[in-house]
């Protein structure tokens, strides 16, 4: 959306929020972590994927969808991408992690294995991709982890009516990576006091305890990796940009998502900083799209003039470098507060942030066997606190790998392995 152009009641109180968190900016990660959420796993560490995968992509209107302003003319409708098998088989729904869509490579590694494995698999973005926000988001204001993945499983409601007339469906387990997770978690507790859809199993990858942590943290890594200036930004974005346009010219590829910047940066850039501020900085990437699109839906002026949007062809690049400098504190306090308090009676600042962890269905994820995480002990999204509440709630049905960053180990052997006997019912617990 927004970054294309430079490659896509009464107010409440409008201080900065100071987000809970004990942990240092880059939460667990290591050296050898962050390393890894750049580099990802190696090719011979790879499990092994069909050579051809059937692919369909999926355009549908949804009946809720907000008017669209002019600027987003080219999302009125949503995008997903269906895997079907020839006969009978279940569905394994992936869920996109922060501000990606349904067609990244990890979510293709994830497609390939699921699909080898026998499933029919779904694939849609994340509710803070600028696709989901425009098309399927019933406030244009996200980061609210209830409310997103609300979202989230209406649409996915509305899909799945289509694809029965085409595919039959034995079964629908749930799974998604980073951001993408929590959403999975938090759609399976909805559907089991709904049940339209009869989810059967979850697993999260890599998920955050609580979202506004994560990101805080990650603003902080960004600020002591790159700075609060836009010299230090504007440095990196061309060591990165340069690289990808070399790359796209001999690929013709037009899409961008997190992998391909992180592939970048493991070209050009060396030192732990240098790793800090790549994984920093495509995080903000993300956040500089919902905080475009939430100012202009929730028509609270940090950016966006409400009564003089962008139309189609206006530059939004200086719109984009103002935003580049905003940590998500100024998001909630600028954009989401002012939106969800006076919608919510006697909601706060701090009730706010609780609604969006984890702990919201953390009975669920207590009690309920058919809920699963896999995560690597030096994950920079967690914290120690974090993590230890994650074995706690989950007991034998966490796997804790011992090296991957946030991501990195995405598509190897022993990763891929466990995630098909979670999926399956087969899983027994981590080996000693």
């Amino acid at each position: 959306m927004l970054m294309a152009c430079l490659s896509e009641a009464a107010a409440p109180d409008q201080s900065i929020p100071e987000f809970s968190d004990a942990g240092p900016a880059t939460g667990l990660a290591d050296s050898a972590g962050l390393r890894a959420s750049v580099y990802g796993t190696p090719p011979q560490d790879l499990a092994p994927v069909p050579q051809t995968v059937p692919i369909q992509e999926i355009n549908i209107a949804l009946p809720w969808r907000r008017p669209v302003p002019d600027v987003f003319w080219f999302d009125r409708r949503l995008r997903a991408w269906i895997s079907p098998q020839s006969g009978p088989a279940p569905l394994a729904i992936v869920i996109s992690g922060t501000g990606s869509d349904g067609d990244t490579a990890k979510v293709g590694m994830l497609r390939a294995v699921l699909y080898g494995a026998g499933y029919h698999v779904l694939a849609v973005p994340s509710p803070t991709f600028p696709g989901f926000i425009v098309a399927a988001s019933s406030t244009g204001v996200a980061g609210d982890l209830k409310q997103d993945s609300r979202d989230l499983y209406a649409a996915v409601q509305e899909i799945i009516g289509h694809l029965r007339a085409r595919i039959r469906i034995t079964d629908i387990d749930i799974l998604g990576y980073s951001l993408g997770a929590a959403n999975a978690a938090v759609v399976k507790s909805l559907d089991g006091t709904e049940h339209r859809l009869g989810i059967h199993r979850a697993v999260m990858i890599n998920p955050p305890v609580s979202l506004f942590a994560s990101i805080d943290r990650l603003d902080k890594l960004f600020a002591a990796s790159i700075g609060t200036g836009d010299a230090a930004a504007e440095t990196l974005y061309r060591k990165l940009y340069i690289r990808l346009a070399n790359y796209y010219r001999a690929t013709e590829k037009v899409h961008l998502d997190d992998t391909d910047i992180l592939a970048a940066a493991g070209s050009v850039l060396r030192t732990d900083s240098d790793f800090s501020a790549a994984i920093a900085l495509t995080f903000r990437i993300a956040l500089i799209n919902v905080f475009f699109a939430g100012d202009l839906y929730a028509r609270t002026a940090v950016v966006v003039d409400p009564n003089h949007p962008p139309r189609v062809g206006d530059s939004l690049e200086a719109i984009a470098r103002t935003l580049r400098d905003k940590p998500f504190s100024e998001y909630f306090s600028k954009v989401f507060a002012p939106y969800y308090l006076p919608r919510r009676p006697g909601a706060t600042a701090a009730s706010l942030m609780a609604d969006s962890r984890l702990e919201i269905i953390g009975d669920d994820l207590r009690n309920d066997t058919d809920y699963y995480v896999q995560t690597n002990s030096n994950d920079l999204i967690l914290d120690a606190g974090e993590l230890a509440w994650l074995r706690a709630t989950l007991g034998d049905r966490i796997v804790v790998y011992d090296h991957g960053g946030h991501l990195g180990n995405l598509g190897e052997r022993r990763q891929i392995e466990d995630l098909l006997d979670m999926l399956a019912g087969r899983w027994r617990g981590a080996a000693p």
